[in-house]
């Protein structure tokens, strides 16, 4: 049965630490502090699209990846980036209430922006890519794809048939809208087939209050059913990202454990294509088994995998998550694991 699914996105500025826990642990050290007080800040602030309760009341502050061991919090927490996350089922109609709160110390023009949405249907009114937008007349004449900061847009979008079932990406196409997305202006789109089922959510923190980057006290138990989100990107003065996050100890560590159903879903918000491998793992595509994706500019995939099988490889311990544009590589990783204490290792250990 088809529902209507509602979001509250505002575009918002800030200062963005790449590194927030200050160690990187393929090279075994801490990552030099400079006087800004961040480890590896982008050149300039940073726009995200925050997800917001009705109204706009107050912002949700929703982990983006629930079972991501390194998902900073508390005076480590500056935000999330992708931030936002749509999820609808086929058939569903989406609406999504955008702000445009851009507030950077640019010229007015600069800070013009709109929504585009891959893999959903849309009529010219809530395309959201500059120029054609028509103006709406429901909406006082405005147009979706160059809302000026402090206005509003509201966009409607339709998943009717079973090929919008996957990821998409989310992201400006206003004006300026390379330069924005390339500044963190994107989230993330997941539409699920009829039947598909959502991942479990941890039933404790998955991190206690004493918790570091390489040491933790007491893990939950793992899912049976995982989903994960991947995007790739670059930001400003940083380099290629992985959730808006570089070097490993900083990037994704995601958590499964033995026989978990991973789905991990991987968005390219690069403007080159951008090989992604898992290492120990595989997964089917088409009639064969891959353990490589290339994904296209603005492109996406959606894999499979149960982990510690014959057929999909992996097992206990930690197993890097590779992503290469051009020449640049960031890494994450993935941790199998059972409850209980863990420790991760890195160059000095």
């Amino acid at each position: 049965m088809s529902r209507i699914r509602e979001y509250w996105i505002r575009l918002e500025n800030q200062v963005w630490d790449a590194s927030p826990w200050g160690i990187d642990r393929r090279e075994g050290k801490l990552t030099p502090q400079p006087g800004s007080g961040l480890f590896r800040p982008a050149s300039g602030e940073i726009l995200i699209l925050t997800a917001y309760g009705n109204d706009w009341a107050q912002p949700l502050n929703q982990p983006f990846n629930a079972w991501d061991l390194a998902e900073s919090t508390g005076s480590r927490n500056h935000g999330a980036l992708p931030g936002c996350l749509i999820e609808a089922k086929v058939a569903d109609e989406i609406i999504v209430h955008f702000r445009n709160q851009d507030m950077r110390q640019l010229p007015a023009a600069q800070r013009v922006h709109g929504l585009h949405a891959h893999g959903v249907q849309r009529i010219g009114l809530f395309d959201g890519a500059f120029p054609l937008s028509p103006p709406d007349p429901q909406q006082g004449n405005r147009r979706g794809d160059r809302i000026r900061p402090g206005e509003s847009f509201t966009y409607r979008w339709t998943c009717p048939q079973k090929a919008a079932a996957g990821v998409w990406l989310l992201h400006d196409a206003g004006p300026d809208g390379r330069a924005s997305t390339a500044a963190g202006a994107f989230g993330v789109i997941v539409i699920r087939a009829p039947g598909e089922q959502t991942g479990d959510l941890p039933d404790a923190p998955i991190r206690q209050i004493n918790d570091t980057s390489v040491q933790f006290g007491g893990l939950p138990d793992p899912p049976r059913q995982a989903d994960y989100m991947l995007v790739f990107h670059r930001l400003p003065g940083v380099g290629l990202c992985l959730n808006g996050r570089q070097r490993l100890g900083n990037t994704p560590t995601l958590l499964a454990g033995t026989r978990t159903r991973m789905t991990i879903r991987c968005l390219n918000a690069t403007f080159e294509p951008l090989s992604f491998h898992i290492h120990g793992h595989r997964w089917q595509r088409e009639t064969g088994y891959v353990d490589a994706e290339i994904l296209p500019a603005g492109g996406g995939a959606t894999l499979s995998m149960l982990s510690d099988s014959a057929e999909n490889g992996g097992g206990m311990g930690e197993w890097l998550i590779v992503g290469q544009a051009g020449d640049d590589v960031v890494h994450g990783s993935l941790v199998v694991a059972e409850s209980g204490p863990l420790t991760l290792q890195s160059a000095t250990t």
